[in-house]
């Protein structure tokens, strides 16, 4: 049944629901059933309807109809290439994602490296006596930083 449009088979919008869609085909599907109608057409409508529901019912099949169009849907060749596009999209992506992530890692080494230093050279140039108590935090301080900072080269 390549080109038939499903939606328009069925009676519904693209946006249709799966409720909407469940309702629409219970409806078709009893009045086109060949039990119920002795016309000609009958069975091929239904036929149609069974199809149309069976593609948009499931989600996966839907998304790709909706992808592809009804022209490509019954196309192996389209199927298998809009996959294999999406799979190297999915790659791509992923590849990006690596990379701005090991770039993010890297400038947190180099950030807290950078504060350590500083931290450290401000340590050495300060005697504690005349930081006072504050001494003690600003070491805690420094300490902290030591930890992320090892922390985050550990990482790369």
């Amino acid at each position: 049944m390549t080109g038939r449009d499903f939606y328009a088979v069925l009676g519904v919008a693209k946006t249709a629901l799966v409720d909407e869609i469940k309702e629409a085909y219970r409806r078709l599907a009893a009045q086109y059933h060949p039990d119920r109608n002795r016309s000609p057409e009958a069975e091929e409508r239904f036929k149609e309807v069974s199809e149309a529901y069976s593609v948009l019912s499931n989600s996966d099949k839907r998304t790709l109809y909706d992808a592809l169009g009804p022209d490509k849907y019954d196309d192996p060749r389209e199927v298998l290439l809009y996959r294999l596009n999406k799979e190297a999209v999915r790659r791509e992506a992923k590849r990006e994602d690596d990379a701005w992530r090991s770039t993010r890692r890297n400038d947190g080494a180099e950030t807290t490296g950078v504060l350590l230093f500083f931290l450290l050279t401000f340590d050495f140039v300060i005697p504690p006596s005349v930081s006072g108590h504050w001494y003690f935090v600003f070491n805690g301080f420094i300490l902290l930083c030591l930890a992320i900072s090892v922390h985050e080269w550990v990482r790369l």
